[in-house]
């Protein structure tokens, strides 16, 4: 091991699978990653040695990660920014609070665009003590459908209802919907329903000293909110290239006015009418960018840390085609014990999160694959839908072998 910034320990303030891999990552810059964790068999705790046993809400236990190591980065948006600063030490923290907490409220990123310039979708605030008559009045006014957002802790999906009339469905969802965030304390705001042909992201990293570089434009595939798979670059499948030059200028745009330092995503509608709409900004590393692990480029994740260290930004670009596959517990399996990783995937590069338990849709790893010919795409993608497809039945099998066991004989 070697320390070429002097800089030994790094916290990282979370313990999932992003964490997991930046850890990783740390190590071949001569890292030590710290990881605040309230499980050290979490998927980052598996892979640090270095933990401090804690939750990432906490000042106490925040002061006491930032207290022994020379910087720290975030896993989610979502950390408490009023606790981080209570530590006196939030100095040490990439990005800045003043970035993660435009970022972490979607109302915020909105009219964050809007005073950029950056093309997205209308968006309206809700009176908060009368949501749902702001509800009615949006949904009884417009022709066209609305989307109802949390302005905080929403992902993959969660906190996101699309109401497309005024039917007493729509308000009987709405209803619930308002009621969860009141629940909840979460602000709620409504945006105009995009209607798209395709879903896009781009990765970024910034440095300490402004520089920026993106990897290439990419299609994203979701399934019931959660990203399934990821394919690129782009421009190599059909998106014009002034598409990926709309998407560069917006991330330079959104990087430099907050002054990020580190890799953050955008991710974007590509309407039918060829528009190019920013759906949501995440100021970290991103499921969108894993490709960049196998692709022929340095990793998101090591970019990440070479930002925020001061060093010099690794190249971003990519082999003719890449695809990620991401694993996802398949429907109907909900397991306490761990899953397997897949098998007979010898042609892909296989990231496995070491996560216990299995259910619906859970993230549980993700397959890389790469091609030195964009002609060889159909081949690829079949063979690691193949990959996937056994992994998720095998998966099911497990789960019906561990419930006939219990049963017993009959």
């Amino acid at each position: 091991m070697f320390d070429i910034t002097g800089q030994k320990r790094w916290g990282i303030i979370g313990d999932g699978q992003l964490a997991r891999m930046l850890a990783l990552d740390a190590y071949a810059l001569g890292l030590r990653p710290v990881v605040l964790t309230g499980d050290s068999s979490s998927p980052a705790g598996q892979v640090s040695p270095l933990v401090v046993r804690g939750h990432v809400d906490s000042r106490e236990d925040l002061h006491a990660l930032l207290s022994q190591v020379d910087g720290a980065i975030i896993e989610s948006e979502f950390v408490d920014c009023d606790a981080l600063e209570a530590t006196g030490l939030a100095e040490k923290v990439y990005p800045r609070t003043s970035a993660i907490r435009i970022l972490q409220n979607k109302f915020e990123q909105k009219k964050l665009l809007e005073s950029l310039g950056v093309k997205s979708s209308s968006f309206y605030p809700l009176d908060k003590k009368n949501m749902e008559g702001a509800v009615a009045s949006l949904t009884h006014n417009f022709t066209k459908p609305i989307v109802l957002k949390f302005a905080t802790f929403g992902y993959d999906g969660k906190g996101v209802l699309v109401l497309r009339g005024s039917g007493q469905r729509d308000q009987d969802l709405a209803g619930d919907f308002l009621l969860t965030a009141t629940k909840r304390r979460i602000d709620v705001y409504a945006e105009d329903f995009v209607g798209f042909d395709r879903e896009l992201a781009m990765i970024a990293v910034r440095g300490r000293d402004g520089t920026i570089k993106t990897w290439p434009l990419v299609i994203t595939e979701q399934k019931s909110g959660v990203c399934e798979r990821v394919t690129g670059p782009a421009v190599s499948l059909g998106i014009k290239k002034e598409i990926e030059t709309e998407a560069q200028i917006a991330c330079e745009k959104i990087g430099a006015h907050l002054g990020l330092v580190g890799v953050f995503a955008v991710e974007f509608f590509l309407t039918s009418s060829g528009d190019l709409v920013v759906n949501e900004i995440a100021p970290r590393v991103h499921n969108s960018g894993h490709f960049s692990q196998n692709a022929g480029c340095v990793s998101q994740f090591e970019n990440h840390w070479r930002a925020v260290l001061g060093l010099s930004l690794g190249r971003t670009d990519t082999a003719p085609f890449f695809m990620m596959q991401n694993l996802l517990g398949p429907a109907e399996v909900t397991s306490k014990d761990c899953a397997q990783a897949p098998r007979g995937a010898e042609s892909m590069h296989v990231h496995w999160y070491g996560k216990r338990g299995i259910s619906p849709g859970r993230k549980l790893g993700h397959l890389n694959a790469v091609s030195h010919s964009v002609d060889n795409r159909g081949d690829l993608i079949s063979a690691v839908q193949s990959a996937y497809g056994r992994w998720q039945e095998e998966q099911r099998q497990m789960f019906l072998n561990a419930q006939n066991a219990q049963k017993g004989p009959s």
